[in-house]
């Protein structure tokens, strides 16, 4: 009864005193309360012989693992350790991927330098989702050695700059600060205590390296390499240093992170470039647990070597799945429809209800690049873009390139600017690479539409007949999947009033 007594009046304490508790917490108190008193006896230890699926895990003397259940559990923590290493640090690989490709097979040399798709992109470099309808330009920058770097921007590009994660830093054109109307960037190191000169839109980085993206419609061609070499970068305390403008239109590339045991390395590659304020001290024990930390060398043995390509695959293997069927309800779009948003959250850090989804975080990753807002977060009507990927027809199986779909597009979509259709690798997540070299379809360029205003897009190994201007080619034995943008979405489409169909079977 005493007991009790003094319960209440310690609950009653705590509700005058204390924040409000959340539904289904309870305070330690009403956690023990009418449970019995427990002795030593009510400890239950784990077995000394223990079933796993990697083997049978034994101990002598209560606790003591056998010599054999010791390099059991050795090798099991170091793949665990390694493959979420792998699936954590997708993000960090992928931006990784991009500026050595970069730098490797498109011949950029310092910050300075910009590369231009002045006729688009096309299907031949391996870049996860790129497109085809606008004129990109990309830069590759590393301050470690330029420190501060200016970043003039031309009126009317836009695009974002994400750090060595893969995370957003600063937006340029319509979403930034710059309004769209151009300006003068000024973008700081980690860490950096100097002087800041005004007349500048400033940017902080979290990272040394970096990777801008620019999106515009100048024209192409010679069109728009003269737009673009309005996009200077040069360090602040070197205003005279010139870049050069390099068209890569057509010029293979491969930046797309390895699938084995070579993206350890990378790992260990960023971890001793970057600060180690780049990602927690949780993150840095695992990594410093693998024989990657800031500072050391990495030389892992045939143990380990092996132990990190099992772990890649099965990393793969995770972040595959994950991307083609997500477990997660907020991937769908539509509650009637198999499109998907790889936003999940609708933010660019991928946070929900106070913590980070890192599924969803690797699930865009995994399949695409570039982080801004202005690609998640709820925007004004004509603003912003947005996407819907699709991976299985109506039915619900996954697209077979052996079989020929329909894709629907009802009269009447709602952008402000214009819309596409691409389709995609499952292997690569790259434009697919058949005999069309650029596998989309878009209002830029429609061949036409139906009376009512529609549009039917076919997909398969060969066009149905009559249908060859609305055909894109599939491969036999090989999956695929669209992606259809939409620049400047209007209203319908953010409220979803206006929906495409899903894709269909025809044969």
């Amino acid at each position: 009864m005493k007991r009790n007594v003094r319960y209440l009046l310690t609950l009653a304490v705590l509700a005058l005193s204390g924040p409000a508790l959340s539904q289904g917490d309870k305070t330690l108190f009403e956690l023990v309360d009418g449970q019995p008193v427990q002795s030593s006896e009510a400890f239950k230890p784990a077995p000394t012989k223990i079933n796993t699926d990697f083997g049978t895990l034994e101990f002598t003397g209560g606790g003591y693992p056998k010599a054999a259940t010791s390099k059991l559990i050795w090798d099991q923590m170091d793949l665990q350790r390694a493959t979420q290493a792998y699936y954590d640090f997708i993000p960090a690989l992928s931006l990784h991927g991009i500026l050595k490709a970069q730098a490797r097979d498109y011949g950029a040399l310092n910050s300075s330098d910009v590369l231009v798709f002045a006729n688009r992109m096309n299907s031949e470099p391996l870049f996860l989702t790129g497109n085809v309808d606008s004129i990109y330009a990309m830069l590759t920058i590393d301050m470690k050695e330029d420190g501060p770097l200016v970043i003039e921007v031309p009126p009317g590009v836009m695009g974002p700059l994400d750090d060595a994660y893969f995370r957003f830093v600063v937006d340029f054109g319509a979403t930034g600060p710059d309004k769209g109307k151009g300006g003068k960037y000024l973008l700081l190191p980690p860490g950096y205590e100097g002087d800041v000169p005004e007349g500048y839109f400033v940017a902080r980085s979290t990272s040394y390296r970096l990777w801008g993206l620019f999106r515009a419609n100048p024209g192409r061609g010679e069109m728009a390499m003269n737009y673009y070499r309005q996009l200077k970068v040069y360090p602040l305390n070197n205003p005279g240093r010139k870049g050069r403008y390099i068209n890569v239109s057509g010029m293979p590339l491969n930046s797309i992170a390895p699938e084995d045991s070579e993206a350890f390395r990378w790992l260990h590659e960023i971890i001793s470039h970057e600060p180690a304020s780049l990602v927690n001290k949780e993150q840095l024990g695992r990594l410093a647990s693998l024989g990657i930390e800031k500072g050391k060398p990495f030389n892992p043995d045939a143990r380990m070597r092996g132990i990190f390509e099992q772990a890649a695959k099965i990393a793969v293997a995770m972040a595959r799945n994950n991307a083609f069927d997500s477990r997660d309800p907020d991937v769908k779009v539509y509650p009637d429809r198999r499109w998907e948003t790889v936003f999940i959250g609708g933010n660019d850090k991928f946070e929900k209800n106070g913590y980070r989804n890192l599924d969803a975080r690797s699930l865009f990753h995994y399949g695409a690049i570039v982080v801004t807002p202005a690609m998640a977060v709820p925007l004004p009507p004509g603003v912003g873009s947005k996407y819907l990927f699709g991976y299985k027809d109506a039915d619900g199986n996954y697209l077979d390139g052996s079989k020929t779909y329909k894709l629907h597009i009802p009269a009447n979509v709602p952008v402000k600017d214009f819309w596409s259709v691409t389709i995609y690798d499952p292997a690569t997540r790259s434009q697919l690479q058949t005999s069309q070299e650029f596998p989309s379809i878009g209002s830029q360029a429609l061949p036409g539409k139906n009376p009512d205003g529609s549009i039917d897009i076919y997909f398969g190994p060969k066009p149905p007949k009559g249908k060859e201007n609305f055909w894109l080619e599939t491969i036999p034995g090989n999956g695929w999947f669209p992606v259809v943008r939409f620049y400047g979405p209007l209203e319908a489409y953010n409220n979803k009033t206006w929906k495409p169909d899903d894709v269909v079977l025809v044969k």
